[in-house]
């Protein structure tokens, strides 16, 4: 028997045998289909239509089911037609289609034929592969984007990645697709990239439009529609550095300048960093991982160099619990150059003058190009510079000899991802700095030698996992430290020492190392509550084992003394009688340990009223327990000195402290209107400190209160304060936006930092307390959308620090003769301005000028020995210039070897010379350096990436494409077939 069938894509003719099975089949795509089915189902159709519940889930259609019963139709009338009428229905058919049904008798049972229904989208199996293909353009669709980097990642997979470039129409294809949810990241040079999400179902061939931005100038914007410079999500006065700062800033080498350019944040002499009036208080974040605190107080050197860097965030007031396990002064949040897939490489030079030169590069990608290959998962990235200059540090006197030096700084990370939940990756920072410390001329014409060299080497294995259920996501990290400081001159007379307050005037020639060996477990797990709560949790433990030594031969430099001018004498009596500071007396050993936890959640309200507010609120818990090795060389010293009195032993042997606290962390912020965010916060806060200080000389001439003489080393307790901050920020138009804070902070066994006598190296101070207060602002003007024209920032900080207490160098004590000062006149800067203004030509060049206005520090000369003279050191003044050029695309194919970018970087253009400090009992005597002129180049090989500036995906703004042509509303989630792009 034959039959003609319709449906909406044609008809098609059906033969069936005599046990009504269908064996062939002609014409349209309908009846290929028909009989592609048949060859896999074994259901007939009465079976079909007898069991609706499982045909529903064959055949949804409606031409099916018409087929389905025309099919059920004619076989019944085949069966009971006898012949004769079934020849004269073949001859008297009114619709003209021929019936070929063989004679049957009514009474033999006959099979129903097979019924197979045409497939249907549901039908495809859920494995079948699909496509995506796109076409790239600009914003305002008027030109297609050539070149444009596409990287597809699956979600949940991450190792599941396919990547490629868009052909010269801005068009790409990516075929056998696994079904599911992907990450579509779109980026193209001199334009925002943007990142999606596309759900591709099984057998579907999605298109999409992707319309791409011009360049943002910074990478932590976020653009939703109306360009939005404020973050309502933030409690904390962050200030945002993007790469392009981070790269064109001053030399670019320095990340104290980077970090000195942000409010709250003052400049200081030799190195150091004032935070709100805390010295080198500055918690280091690198990819989320809590880099220990320096050893000691003083380092030269710098856990990271500003080439490693894609973005920098520095956080100076409304901590979160997650804040701590060190200083807290400042949080600086960096986080390091992306991973690419695609092999790429830069390398850059620096030359000028007076001698200077450095060599950076970054490079990164995978083992394997092969998205089959495991090799393939297996990613690398190494970034740093070399640099020699003969101006490394501010020198005791205004001309001087020496000051040439050395600076290492490489970050190199290996990236494996195990499954599609987990991320391994090791870390190797290498920072080492080597320098000839300053001295005056007449001090090397007396053989004076002096050399310092700072170390915070460090590598780190990192584990990421997302959760299937329950929590989102985990990370473990695990730190080994190896952190040193040494110094060394020569043994030979210094006429000139560098002159601190407080300090006899000896010349010192001595021998001193540092050792800290860091192990830290970090770790932390997050969870997601609806739309309203995101708790976090983590833990941080460290253990720390120091080691210190320290001789010294000691040298009369005063010439109103008693003594023979230049000769030996003992550091105890500063008499040529008495002991040396020589041999084991200064050998010190010590350990700490550190134990945190913390809590937080960030409660953010999604209707009425309440969802203008975000509050975060946190415990964190800090135990810090520290072994004090024992001084009883130092004590048998001091006991053989002559003119000593009696004094107690007990403070001389080992001595253990335990300090433990609990800090709630408490901020809001509240959207006034659409342009402007009310912040406040409230922290409390405990520093731990760190116990590897040297060992020092005690003076027997000095007083002895209930048998412990004043310098006698002393454990040191943790700082703990409170610190109250609020702000308030405002955007007005597109580019410009304006933060201003106030601040009021107390301490309380406030640590500071202290040289010991004339040497560039510190001991830690313990004050009483310290108290501070301020005023903090911030503007920034942004460049255009397209990344070019006028853009600039200004950072103000007005602040008072006032010491409360003691005011002592002596790296430790008990007690003082004299009753504690109840208010220290104010020890840092009353004010700092830095200005920065650039601009970005269309015709690839840059500028970035900056200024920066300081108050004088104290002027701490003894106006009985120097006269008298102002308080306060003169207001200076310092000029940078920076600009660059990058070669255009066509003149860089003419020419292969020619530099991708140049660059020209001129510091203190005014070669300002003045006093930054003058006997002060932290740094001495201080001037400021001469102008430095560098210019430097580039080539880049492979993707440039300085070009890759992202705009986060928000869960609140990210688009999701749920057809073709067609995204998520960002409000609703609703299908929106109008909109089509990305």
């Amino acid at each position: 028997m034959s039959a003609w069938f319709w449906g909406r894509r044609g008809r098609f003719l059906a033969t069936f045998d005599a046990s009504g099975q269908v064996v062939t089949e002609e014409s349209s795509e309908f009846g290929r289909l028909f009989s592609h089915q048949a060859n896999k189902t074994e259901k007939t159709g009465c079976q079909a239509l007898e069991n609706p519940s499982n045909s529903a889930s064959k055949a949804k259609s409606p031409r099916a089911i018409r087929g389905a019963l025309a099919l059920y139709l004619i076989s019944a009338v085949a069966i009971a037609l006898p012949a004769t009428a079934q020849t004269s229905a073949t001859t008297s058919n009114p619709l003209n289609v021929p019936l070929n049904v063989p004679l049957i008798h009514p009474q033999t049972p006959v099979a129903p034929p097979v019924l197979q229904l045409p497939p249907s989208p549901t039908a495809i199996h859920p494995d079948t592969p699909g496509t995506l293909i796109g076409h790239i353009g600009d914003a305002d669709g008027k030109r297609n984007i050539e070149h444009a980097q596409v990287v597809l990642v699956k979600v949940d997979k991450d190792h599941l990645h396919a990547e490629q470039d868009s052909d010269a129409n801005g068009d790409f294809k990516f075929a056998n697709l696994e079904p599911g949810e992907w990450q579509v990241t779109v980026s193209a040079k001199d334009m925002l990239s943007h990142t999606s999400l596309v759900k591709i179902a099984a057998g579907e061939n999605k298109s999409v439009q992707v319309g791409l931005e011009d360049l943002e100038p910074v990478d932590i914007l976020r653009v939703t529609g109306k360009r939005t410079l404020i973050h309502p999500e933030k409690i904390g006065s962050e200030t945002n550095l993007d790469h392009r700062t981070i790269q064109e800033y001053k030399s670019g080498n320095d990340l104290k300048d980077l970090i000195q350019s942000t409010p709250g944040v003052m400049n200081d002499s030799y190195g150091n960093i004032i935070s709100r009036g805390e010295h080198n208080a500055v918690n280091y974040v690198v990819d989320g991982v809590v880099i220990p605190e320096a050893a000691g107080v003083l380092q030269q050197s710098q856990p990271i160099s500003p080439r490693s860097l894609q973005s920098m965030q520095v956080d100076i007031g409304g901590y979160e619990a997650q804040d701590g396990g060190g200083p807290l002064g400042a949080v600086a949040h960096m986080k390091s150059l992306p991973i690419l897939n695609k092999p790429n490489f830069t390398i850059g030079q620096q030359i000028g003058g007076p001698l200077a030169g450095s060599i950076y590069y970054n490079g990164s990608g995978a083992f394997s190009q092969d998205a089959t290959k495991w090799l393939s998962r297996l990613r690398f990235e190494s970034s740093g510079s070399f640099r020699g200059s003969t101006l490394r540090i501010a020198p005791p006197v205004k001309n001087y000899v020496g000051n040439n030096g050395a600076d290492i700084n490489v970050l190199a990370r290996l990236e494996y991802q195990a499954t599609e939940r987990d991320v391994l990756r090791l870390t190797v920072a290498i920072n080492e700095s080597m320098l000839r410390v300053p001295t005056a001329p007449i001090s090397q014409q007396f053989g004076v030698r002096q050399y310092q060299s700072d170390r915070q080497d460090y590598f780190t294995l990192s584990w990421r996992h997302k959760y299937a259920r329950f929590f989102d996501e985990g990370n473990l990290h695990l730190l080994n430290g190896f952190y040193g400081e040494s110094y060394h001159s020569s043994n030979a007379f210094d006429p000139a020492p560098n002159i601190n307050a407080d300090q006899p005037i000896v010349s010192i020639a001595a021998q001193a190392k540092r050792f800290n060996y860091i192990f830290s477990a970090q770790g932390d797990i997050n969870k997601k509550i609806g739309k309203t709560h995101n708790f976090k949790a983590g833990f941080l433990s460290e253990v720390r084992p120091v080691k210190t030594s320290f001789n010294a031969l000691y040298f009369n430099s005063d010439m109103g003394s008693t003594q023979p001018y230049g000769a030996v004498v003992s550091p105890f009596t500063l008499t040529t009688q008495g002991p040396q500071f020589q041999g084991p007396i200064g050998g010190y050993k010590g350990f700490r340990y550190l134990q945190s936890a913390f809590l937080q959640d960030r409660w953010t309200p999604q209707r009425g009223a309440w969802k203008r507010l975000t509050v975060d609120a946190g415990v964190r818990f800090d135990l810090q327990h520290s072994v004090d090795g024992n001084a009883l060389a130092l004590a048998t010293a001091l006991a053989s000195s002559p003119g000593v009195q009696p004094f107690a032993v007990r403070p001389f042997q080992t001595q253990r402290i335990t300090d433990a606290q609990a800090s709630g962390r408490y901020g809001a912020s509240y959207v006034l209107t659409k342009n402007s965010v009310l912040r406040a916060s409230y922290s409390q806060i405990f520093t731990p400190t760190p116990n590897d200080y040297f060992l020092t000389p005690i003076l027997v001439t000095g007083a002895v209160v209930n048998g412990v003489y004043e310098g006698t080393p002393k454990p040191l307790h943790a700082t703990r304060g409170q610190l109250f901050d609020a702000s308030i920020e405002q955007q007005f138009g597109p580019r410009f936006v304006h933060r201003t804070n106030i601040f009021y902070k107390k301490l309380r066994n406030f640590g500071d930092s202290g040289v010991i006598g004339n040497l560039p190296i510190y001991n830690r101070l313990t004050n009483s307390g310290q108290e501070a207060y301020g005023v903090e602002t911030r503007l920034d003007y942004k460049g255009g959308r397209n990344g070019y024209g006028l853009n600039g920032f200004l950072s103000n900080t007005v602040q008072v620090a006032y010491l409360r207490g003691t005011h002592g160098v002596t790296g430790g004590f008990y007690d003082f003769p004299t009753p504690p000062l109840p208010k220290y006149p104010d020890h840092d800067r009353r004010y700092q301005g830095t200005i920065g203004l650039g601009y970005r030509g269309r015709s690839n060049w840059w500028i970035l000028n900056s200024m920066q206005v300081l108050t004088g520090l104290q002027n701490g000369l003894d106006p009985a020995i120097f006269g008298q003279h102002p308080g306060r050191l003169p207001v200076q003044t310092l000029l940078s210039i920076s600009g660059g050029w990058q070669v255009p695309e066509k003149l860089h194919q003419k020419y292969a070897l020619l530099p991708t970018a140049f660059d020209l970087r001129i510091e203190n253009a005014l070669n300002q010379r003045v006093p930054i400090n003058l006997g002060s009992p932290f740094q001495g005597s201080r001037y400021s350096l001469p102008v430095r002129v560098l210019a430097g180049c580039n080539w880049v090989l492979g993707r440039d990436t300085s070009k890759l500036v992202s705009k986060p995906a928000l869960p609140s703004t990210a688009s999701v494409i749920n057809g073709p042509g067609g995204i998520a509303s960002s409000q609703t989630g609703k299908y929106n077939p109008q909109s089509s792009q990305i």
